[in-house]
């Protein structure tokens, strides 16, 4: 199993053009998976869906979530689909399995007058504040996914036009506007760092690298604990609260879908908690048994 593991990670690393993130979150994924088998001492091609299954039913047992469970299982078909391509096993397993059924639901978002007070507290008067204001500013403003803000470089930020260039999940590439209070802040990060040149990150540390999620994560809880936030935001996070504001102000879904550079409305579709929190505000409002 280690072998074909290495062989699946080689392959999604060079060809398919997997991200380091879902790389290194299939590696954690396929050694649990291997260390499970390990247990039950099944290996190789005497693996049957049922296997499979089992290992489901002891995720689920240890108490993790049905969206993690739909997660490994993704996975699994990916690795178990790229060695029936590869001949070697006869057949896919993970095809007799059934996903996970599941709410789509979102995480709580802070409120926009929490965002504010979020950004707002974020001192300018130091090069290391006016980075982290240029930092959240444009994931909020533009909904990109960290990863996408962290790899973008300096000339991916057209000033003039106020448009930014990113590139998402398969390498597709999206361009989005950039407000005002975002724009004003990447600039100023930028004065900072007069000899980058265009090749640099967007937004750097203090020496010119590239920042971490790890880093950036523990950046936003510190400024939103001391904002005072009721929910403390991932930095995924204020990418759904910058569609849930949208939508909240009217915004049409497929624009929001095409911002977010989600390949399919039906991505975009749980978004439409909002419509459904108004519908139920009516509903209890006016019906008579409400």
């Amino acid at each position: 199993m280690g072998g074909w593991i290495a062989d699946f990670l080689a392959w999604a690393r060079t060809e398919a053009g997997l991200s380091p993130h879902t790389l290194d979150a299939y590696g954690r994924d396929l050694a649990d998976f291997e260390r499970h088998l390990d247990r039950m001492r099944v290996h190789g091609k005497r693996l049957r869906a049922r296997h499979l299954s089992e290992y489901l039913d002891a995720l689920r047992r240890a108490g993790r979530s049905e969206a993690t469970l739909a997660r490994r299982l993704a996975c699994l078909r990916s690795f178990f689909r790229f060695l029936a391509a590869d001949g070697a096993i006869a057949d896919d397993p993970s095809l007799a399995v059934e996903a996970p059924r599941r709410w789509r639901t979102l995480p709580r978002v802070p409120a926009v007058d929490e965002v504010a007070a979020l950004l707002d507290g974020i001192a300018r008067t130091s090069p290391r504040g006016r980075r982290d204001r240029a930092l959240f500013e444009t994931l909020y403003a533009t909904g990109a996914r960290v990863g996408e803000l962290l790899g973008a470089e300096r000339r991916d930020f057209n000033a003039e036009l106020a448009l930014l260039r990113l590139r998402g999940k398969g390498g597709k590439e999206r361009v989005v506007p950039v407000p005002s209070p975002a724009g004003q802040a990447l600039a100023a990060h930028a004065a900072d760092r007069p000899g980058a040149g265009p090749e640099a990150p967007l937004v750097a540390s203090l020496r010119g690298r590239r920042l971490t999620r790890d880093r950036v994560l523990r950046l936003l809880r510190v400024y939103a604990r001391a904002a005072g936030l009721r929910v403390i935001p991932s930095p995924h996070g204020l990418r759904h609260a910058f569609a849930t504001h949208l939508l909240e102000g009217k915004a049409d879904l497929r624009a929001v879908q095409e911002l977010l550079g989600h390949a399919s409305v039906a991505t975009t579709q749980i978004y439409t908690h909002v419509e459904q929190d108004r519908l139920k505000s009516i509903h209890a409002r006016y019906h008579p048994r409400a």
